[in-house]
């Protein structure tokens, strides 16, 4: 398995979550080693899509040039308010 370098900042989280746990008294112990060693993978993680430009979670990122997002405005949303007292509702009910 050929290792990338990046996946280096989980390990190096791995091993502050562990360290954590070592050194940070906690009550109950069990809890204390799974919220700390949890955070230090995440943390790692996290820092390693950073660097590697990976999402961690979702779909790929979009290329330049690609748009992204909300599409545009409905052509009605622009439109002027007025009374229409006399016309009947968009959404047919009466």
């Amino acid at each position: 398995m050929r290792g990338r370098l990046h996946y280096l900042f989980v390990i190096v989280g791995l091993a502050a979550g562990i360290g954590g746990a070592i050194f940070i008294e906690t009550e109950p112990r069990i809890l204390g080693w799974l919220f700390a060693i949890g955070a230090g993978l995440a943390g790692g993680a996290f820092l390693a899509a950073i660097v590697s430009n990976e999402p961690l979670a979702g779909g790929p990122t979009p290329r330049s040039g690609q748009r992204r997002g909300a599409p545009g405005r409905p052509a009605w949303f622009d439109e002027d308010d007025e009374d229409d007292e006399g016309t009947a509702p968009r959404n047919d009910s009466h």
